[in-house]
């Protein structure tokens, strides 16, 4: 196999693993479908004790129900009156009170891309690129291998000595 495509192939390679890495991390990093209700149906809920917790971010609330599924509901004031609601179902059922969270609209965490696609990038390439260097090297004729054809070429005269002087002095550099 010639060098070419030895690193036509290696490079195939790694940018198969790369784009795979790339789509399952893009594929798990997508929220599951949550329905929308309106927001009399989740104060209902909370009324009725089927709400396990409640998570507030940005004018939206996520519900989570007892049953384990979800809800997501738009806030009209910025769930004030959700609030109030669960604090007097957890006042009048202490035993089974709602969790209540606040977040505020944070980034996703920048550490999943680099753990899940650039991590593996570079633990493929970098042993690639390693492999590549040294094989150059091992092709490049040693500069004593070099003087030695060079005094060949003198010994037999097709070089002067001027010009054996010249090379001797570029290889040794």
């Amino acid at each position: 196999m010639t060098r070419s495509g030895g690193l036509g192939v290696a490079a195939a390679i790694l940018l198969t693993v790369f784009l795979g890495i790339g789509l399952l991390y893009a594929y798990r990093s997508q929220s599951p479908a949550v329905p929308a209700v309106p927001y009399s149906a989740v104060l209902n809920e909370v009324q009725q004790g089927r709400v396990r917790s409640v998570a507030i971010e940005d004018g939206r609330a996520t519900v989570m129900l007892i049953d384990a599924t979800q809800q997501q509901v738009t806030l009209p004031d910025n769930g004030e009156s959700l609030v109030r609601a669960i604090q007097d179902r957890n006042t009048a059922d202490p035993a089974h009170p709602i969790d209540v969270r606040f977040s505020s609209g944070l980034q996703p965490n920048p550490a999943p891309l680099i753990l899940f696609v650039i991590l593996p990038v570079l633990v493929l390439a970098l042993p690639l690129l390693f492999v590549a260097s040294v094989a150059a090297r091992a092709r490049r004729p040693q500069r004593y291998e070099a003087l030695s054809r060079l005094a060949d070429l003198r010994d037999r005269g097709v070089v002067t000595e001027d010009e054996f002087l010249r090379e001797k002095r570029r290889i040794l550099k």
